[in-house]
């Protein structure tokens, strides 16, 4: 575990198949090497995706956080993207 600073982000997904998906696909990034300033861990709840954050400084877990959102938000767009083309099939 590093210590200094850490964080706990629960985010809710309109689906579990969604959660799932993202979860998935968001995992290889927290299995990089533990030289970095920050590790995150992934856990999946229904259709929830709670993310924990420790970070030896409160600089490294603001990016840390922001990375993770970022990436976030780009598969959810992807993840919508493929459901409306999977819908007009």
């Amino acid at each position: 575990m590093i210590r200094g600073a850490s964080a706990v982000i629960r985010l809710t997904f309109p689906s579990k198949r969604e959660a799932e998906i993202i979860g998935v696909s968001i995992k290889p990034e927290t299995e990089v090497a533990s030289k970095y300033r920050s590790r995150v861990k992934i856990s999946r709840d229904g259709g929830s995706i709670i993310m924990l954050f420790e970070s030896k400084d409160i600089t490294a877990l603001r990016a840390s956080i922001n990375s993770y959102l970022s990436w976030l938000m780009s598969l959810r767009e992807i993840y919508s993207l493929l459901e409306s083309q999977e819908k007009s099939v």
